[in-house]
């Protein structure tokens, strides 16, 4: 596994911005929701790409804890589980 830098954006606060953190997670795919530490806890965002941009490698700090399986989530809400 290679670390990596994903770019990851916020619905409703500045989604122009993206925020960049390290990940060792190799299949993300634009519109996926990871779960990432913040300033205060922890946030839920949407991982916009990767970059090998020199600036977005010096920003990241922190790591994305994990990939939301909304898939996994809406069936288990479907099947009342």
């Amino acid at each position: 596994m290679v670390n990596r830098i994903a770019l990851v954006k916020f619905k409703g606060y500045q989604e122009f911005m993206e925020y960049s953190y390290f990940t060792d997670i190799d299949n993300l795919k634009e519109g996926d929701v990871v779960v990432v530490p913040t300033n205060d806890f922890y946030s839920v965002g949407v991982f916009s790409r990767y970059s090998t941009n020199k600036q977005h490698i010096k920003n990241a700090s922190k790591w994305i804890v994990e990939k939301v399986d909304i898939e996994k989530f809406e069936n288990k809400m479907f099947l009342g589980l």
